[in-house]
């Protein structure tokens, strides 16, 4: 095996939000859609030149929509609004197990963790639909265009930092790399009410 690789990641999220309707006092209320995993995308680089441990970066994250149904004073809107998270990953990786075709190909299975920063886009709520009205919500209260909707939510994010736990193969053939893994996510909120979520991951770059 290399030293060091890097490369490009692809990932299927795993994970299910089930709908659910929310009062928003006397004036109405919204819905929010089942949510489900999005495929996503980033990049990686590790170093397997540290004693008993391989250090591994990666930056990724998904994407995906769901349907919200807003009713304001008897008006009922829908909208297809983005959900998704951008994430940061620090791990460190031992190896359990290591097969070999000499020169030609190699494997390994490994298990990991580490910590993780997650960057993500929430649900709007009764407090974001007062600041989008722009005098909170009342007998008056109209329902935010699509566009006005749909860019709070994209320049309104939260944060949060977490743990993960994984484990998968990692395949080389010649100076090519590749892994496939499993990653499990402790992040509180980045999914709906969660405490974390799953990945699949598959990973395509060069070693060196």
């Amino acid at each position: 095996f290399a030293i060091a690789g890097f490369g490009l990641n692809l990932n299927q999220t795993i994970f299910s939000v089930d709908p659910k309707t929310n009062s928003i006092g006397t004036v109405g209320n919204y819905r929010y859609d089942a949510i489900s995993g999005g495929i996503g995308l980033g990049g990686y680089l590790y170093i397997d030149a540290i004693p008993f441990v391989d250090l591994d970066l990666e930056f990724s994250g998904f994407g995906t929509s769901y349907d919200y149904l807003l009713i304001i004073n008897g008006n009922s809107t829908t909208y297809s609004l983005p959900y998704g998270s951008f994430s940061g990953y620090l791990t460190l990786q031992k190896k359990v197990l290591k097969l070999s075709i000499p020169i030609l190909a190699k494997a390994k299975l490994t298990v990991g963790a580490g910590l993780n920063n997650q960057t993500y886009k929430s649900v709007p709520d009764q407090s974001d639909l007062e600041t989008l009205t722009g005098s909170g919500l009342s007998s008056s209260s109209t329902a935010p265009t699509t566009d006005a909707l749909i860019e709070f939510v994209k320049e309104n994010t939260d944060s949060a930092n977490g743990f993960h736990i994984q484990t998968g193969i990692q395949f080389k053939l010649l100076m090519l790399d590749s892994f496939l893994y499993y990653r499990q996510v402790f992040a509180d909120n980045v999914i709906l009410d969660g405490k974390g979520f799953g990945s699949l991951n598959l990973r395509l770059g060069m070693g060196f």
